[in-house]
């Protein structure tokens, strides 16, 4: 059982170093915020730049949102066992991508029929 306590509490861990990303991010936004400069390349160049911020904010949201499910998950027991096929998924994965509940290969078939989706 301190396996799973383990893998909860390092969950959390990278939980919170998301949350505080996902924060630091918000503030540089507001930081960046320059009413009033004139120049068309400054102004671009802040779109640029809040587009991206923005962006990132999106990819940390939803990693934080995974980082959820894979709490829940480890809370229950389940944790390390891909949800689509159920055979373990790889420690080394799980150390990469610990947010991940699926093993390498049901990860690439969904990620096949998002794609087939998307040109559909």
């Amino acid at each position: 059982m301190a396996g799973q306590e383990d893998r909860v509490k390092e969950l959390e861990r990278v939980r919170e170093d998301c949350l505080l990303l996902i924060r630091r991010l918000r503030e540089q936004m507001q930081t960046e915020i320059e009413p009033g400069v004139a120049g068309s390349a400054h102004a671009a160049a802040d779109i640029y730049e809040r587009t991206r911020v923005v962006s990132l904010i999106a990819s940390q949201e939803i990693k934080l949102r995974a980082l959820d499910h894979a709490i829940a998950s480890a809370k229950a027991g389940t944790y390390g066992i891909c949800e689509i096929c159920g055979q373990p998924i790889p420690d080394e994965r799980l150390r990469i991508i610990p947010e991940t509940t699926l093993c390498v290969r049901c990860a690439g078939k969904v990620e096949q029929g998002v794609r087939r989706r998307l040109r559909d």
